[in-house]
This record gives structure tokens, sequence and C-alpha cells, in this order.
């Protein structure tokens, strides 16, 4: 039995705390684990966002360098003028004077050609056409022939565009032959038509680049994901690929997809294909229209992510044990000497008759609950009589303040009173008399009897009647008063003399006012609480009364303590003080004007 005791003081210290310990270590653990995978795998997004990015720029850089030559081609009148002349000497047979005219002629344009482009060769290529026929070849192939533009896949879309860049990409045998290495027959060409000083249509250039820098660029990458590059023309064509042909077009469609929908962040968010479990990390050109996509297989991307995991879950794993193992000796620490004070501790009762009980002599080892103990021994004598005189004190004031309360009555009601009773009697009402005095000694009888705190709204109600009643002998048909009460509310009970009391203050604001004087009490009830409402036709709060009522309410509500009660008339605030002694804070208590003119006091409850 003693060692089942230790059991469960060991389970209360070891089993909570643990617990707690392993949650807290296992939490952090988690949201660590959360926040670095996070940051991780946002980190590989943004390396790999930037490296299609640098592939991207490198390929305008190439686009840029080509149109910076077309365009350095078709502003120069002299070459136009000089095509001119070398499409002219085709047309006919030349004389001899004719041919060396041509010849000269075709080596200015050549050499004019060759300035345009420059020493440091960004393009290979540079062909100018002749919208009906002719072609001049500047660069690795430097041949002339009579070929049409419009025999070229591209020209129908170069001529729509009026001048403006158009770029493509395809395999190019010929000048591929004039490479010592094989495989680079893939040349980036951008073409353009040129226009006469007349703004006529020329003839178009088309400059060309070997893709072998664009490849070597992106193959310089040393990513450890291992992605495939994938590089598409506006038209969907696939223009460079490290990966294979399967999904070409597939990752072309998710990307525009993404592209039309402007809901999203379309430079920033990657595109997961479920089906592959793959990643698409792209970047668009304003320049060219050209799109850079990396493809990353999620298992790649997971796999630093893993290692970090799994190395943070072993280490886990390591302080969780060792936490254990701590707790469990700590929790052994303090359960013993905690088992000898509770068996000291159940032996003693707050109250009863076993006054004499008292702690033993004892060391527990822990100088703490040795301190413990011994104010525990000091305790024991004072507890039981403290509590009592405590309960003793709080039972006393709270009477006091509730008797004091329902003892205040205006004095100046019986003034009133016996002044109305003499001049009754000087005008022998002897009625009335009789009357007044019956009410007065109900009213008396009320206002002294102090068995209860609450009343039924019935009782108070009676009572406010015969003071109204009174009042009406005293100021004639000056006084007139109204009761809206449902049946259902009679058995209320609210704090005794409230109601009367704030009639009585009703009615002595509205005769500082030309009569008559209309007083209204309407009662409400709902599910959930029930009210009442005092109505005058009096002037009503004045603004200053109304600002100093509440707040002195709101400093009652916010330090929760009620203020020194005045014995010396009875004011609203004392009344609203006994709802919230009474009700406990769950009391209703309004004060406004009427309109157009008057007061309003509302006093309720809320129905539990």
């Amino acid at each position: 039995m003693k060692n089942q005791k230790k059991q469960s003081i060991m389970q209360t210290l070891f089993l909570p705390y643990t617990a707690l310990f392993i949650v807290v270590i296992f939490s952090f653990t988690i949201h660590t684990i959360a926040t670095e995978t996070t940051k991780l795998k946002t980190s590989a997004f943004s390396t790999l966002q930037n490296n299609a990015a640098i592939i991207m720029d490198n390929f305008e850089s190439v686009i840029h360098d080509l149109d910076t030559v077309s365009q350095n081609i078709i502003y120069s009148n002299l070459i136009k003028e000089k095509f001119g002349t070398y499409l002219n000497y085709q047309d006919s047979t030349l004389s001899s004077n004719e041919i060396y005219e041509n010849i000269n002629n075709t080596k200015i344009l050549y050499d004019l050609i060759i300035a345009m482009i420059g020493p440091n060769s960004p393009a290979d290529q540079t062909y100018l056409y002749s919208l009906d026929s002719g072609k001049f070849g500047v660069g690795l192939d430097n041949t002339t022939s009579k070929e049409s533009a419009s025999s070229r896949d591209w020209y129908d879309q170069v001529t729509q565009l009026q001048g403006k860049k158009y770029i493509y990409c395809e395999k190019d045998d010929k000048l591929g032959h004039y490479y010592s290495y094989p495989g680079d027959n893939n040349f980036i060409s951008l073409c353009r038509v040129f226009y006469s000083p007349l703004n006529i249509p020329q003839g178009i250039v088309e400059v060309k680049k070997s893709f072998k820098s664009v490849a070597n660029a992106i193959t310089a990458f040393a990513s450890p994901y291992d992605e495939e590059v994938y590089l598409y023309s506006p038209n969907g064509n696939t223009v460079y690929s490290t990966g294979g042909i399967k999904n070409q077009e597939l990752y072309f469609n998710l990307i525009t997809e993404q592209l039309n929908n402007p809901s999203k962040d379309l430079s920033k968010t990657p595109i997961y294909l479920k089906s592959e479990n793959k990643y698409i990390i792209y970047t668009t050109s304003d320049y060219t229209g050209f799109i850079t996509a990396l493809i990353i297989d999620n298992q790649m991307l997971m796999h630093p992510i893993y290692q970090y995991v799994s190395a943070s879950l072993m280490l886990l794993f390591f302080v969780m044990v060792v936490t254990v193992m701590v707790s469990y000796m700590i929790s052994k620490r303090i359960a013993t000497p905690l088992y000898k004070i509770y068996n000291q501790v159940r032996a003693f009762q707050l109250t009863g008759e076993e006054k004499g009980t008292a702690f033993e002599e004892m060391e527990l080892g822990i100088t703490e609950l040795n301190i413990l103990y011994q104010a525990l021994l000091k305790m024991q004598k004072q507890a039981r009589t403290s509590m009592e005189r405590e309960l003793q004190l709080q039972n006393s004031d709270m009477q006091s303040k509730m008797l004091a309360l329902q003892a205040q009555m205006n004095p100046h009601f019986l003034y009133n009173s016996l002044a109305t009773i003499q001049a009754m009697a000087d005008e022998n009402m002897n009625h009335e008399i009789i009357m007044m005095c019956q009410t007065i000694s109900r009213i008396l009888r009320y206002i002294s009897s102090d068995e209860e705190q609450l009343v039924s709204l019935k009782d108070e109600l009676s009572h406010t009647q015969d003071y109204l009643e009174c009042m009406k002998i005293r100021y004639h048909e000056n006084l007139q008063f109204e009761f809206d009460i449902p049946e259902a509310m009679l058995q209320v009970r609210l704090p005794k003399l409230c109601l009367q009391l704030i009639v009585e203050n009703a009615i002595k604001y509205s005769t500082k006012s030309s009569p008559p004087w209309n007083v209204k009490i309407l009662g409400i009830l709902t599910n959930t609480y029930w009210e009442i409402q005092i109505k005058d036709n009096g002037p009503g709060f004045t603004k200053e009364d109304l600002d100093d009522l509440q707040e002195k309410i709101a400093l009652i509500e916010k330090n929760s303590a009620l203020p020194n009660l005045e014995i010396d008339g009875m004011g609203l605030m004392n009344i609203y003080i006994r709802f919230k002694i009474l009700y406990q804070g769950k009391h209703i208590f309004k004060l406004s004007n009427n309109v157009p003119h008057g007061a309003i006091v509302v006093i309720g409850g809320i129905i539990p």
C-alpha cells in the first residue's frame, strides 16, 4: 500500500512534466524542421529561378547582339544603296565595265557589313534578301544567289512585323559544315524587313549565331539538383533541351496556362506536376518572348531536406531519452519527502473537532521542503481560527452593507406627508386623512421590515403604488402615474425599496417643471432577461449628471470595489450598488433621457 502511494506521487510528478518536456521539445523540433525545410525548399526554388534567369539573360544577350547588328545594317543607307546596286547588276547581262563595277560594289558591300558586325563577331552569318530575288551572304557563308526571301518559312511572319525583329532557332546544316566539330548546326536567327529612304520595303536582313554559346552557358551550371533545361520559343517550339522529348509540349502548356492566369505571381510560383512528381520553374523574356524552364524531380529537390529531417529526428530521440531519465530522477528526489509531508497533511483538518492534531518533527533532506514543513507547523494553529474569523467578517460586512442600503429613507417624504395631513385637517378632509394615514402606515411597515434583501416585484409594486397614492393626494390631478407590468413578471425578485426610490427621485425632479407630471412604470420580460423602465416627463438628466454617474459606475466595474455607502440620502448609485451585490454582476442598470423631455431609468437582471 505504501509503495502504491509513492508510485502515485511519482506519477503525479513524473508523467505530466515528462510529457510536458517532450511535447515542448517535440513541438520546438517540429517547428524548427518545418521552418528550416521551408527555407531549404524556398532557397532551392530561388536558386533554380536564378539559374533560369541567368540562362535567359545569356540568351537575351545573344539576341541583343544580333538585334544590334541587324539595326546597324538596316539603318545604313550606304549598305542599302550598295545592296540595291548589287541587285540591279543581277538582272541583266553586264558589260566588262559593269562587271568590274559589280565586283567593286560587291567588295564594298561585303566590307561594310563586316564593319557593322565588328571585331567581336556577335553574329556568325549575315544574309541580305531582296523581296523579289537575290541573296547576299557575309560570314561563314560568303556566297550569293538568286534565292527569293518569299521561299523561306519565316517570310510571312517577318513581313507582317513591318520592321520589328523576328526570332527563330533551327538547324542549318550548310553553316554547320563550316565548324570543325560535329553537332553545332543549331543557329539562332533574327530577321527584319528594311526599308528604302522613301519608306518602301526593300529587303530582309537575317543575322545568325551558333547556339553553342547559349548551350555552353547552360552546361556550365554545377547544380546539385540535376535539373532538366528547356528553352521554348513563343509559339511553343523546343529550341533547346537537356531532357527527353516526351513531355516537352506538356511542360509548355502548363507554363502558358499559368501565365494566362492573372491571379498568380507568375514569376515566382513553381508548377507542381503531380503525375511526374516534378516541379517546373521557369522565367519569361519580355524582350524576346522566349521561355526558359527548369524541370526538377521532387526526389532530388527533397534529398537535402530528407537528410536534415533525419538528423533532426535522431537528435530529437536522443534528447527525449535524456529528458525522460532526468525527469525520473528529479521526480523521485522530490516525491520521497513530499510523500512524508502528505502523510502529515492528510491528518490535518481545517475545521472539525480534531483541533489537537499536530505535525511531527522530521527531516526531509531538501532545504526548501524543510522550510515549507516548518511553515506548515506554524500555520496549523492559526489556519482554522483565521478561516472562521475571515468568514465571519465577510458575512458581517456584507450584511452591514445590505442593511445600510435598505435602511436608507428620504426623511423629506415623512415631513411632506405630515404637512399634507395637517393641511387636510385644516380643511376637514377626514376621509382623505384616514386614507393617507393608512397608506403611510403600510409604507412604514414595509420599510421597517428587514427580513429579506430581495422581495417579489408584486410586493414592490404594491409599496410603490402606496407611495404614489400619497403623492397624488398631495399633488391632486397634477400627478398622473401608470403601471404596465406583465403578470408573468410579478414573481421576479429585486432589491427591496429600489423601485419606490427611483419613482420618488422621478417625482422630485419632475415637480421642478410645469405640471402635469407623468410617471410610467413599464415591465419587459424575455427568455434571457427582465427589465423595468421608469419614465417621467420632467427636465431629465443634465449632461454633467449623466457623465458623473457613468464615471462612478465605470470606476466600480474597473476596480471591482464598492465605495463607502452613505446612509443619508438614497441616490441612484446606492441602487446600482445593491443590484451589483445581490445579482453578483448579472444585472441591468441604464440611465438616459426621454424624448422630447424627461428621464428614463432601467433596472433588471439576466435570467440564468
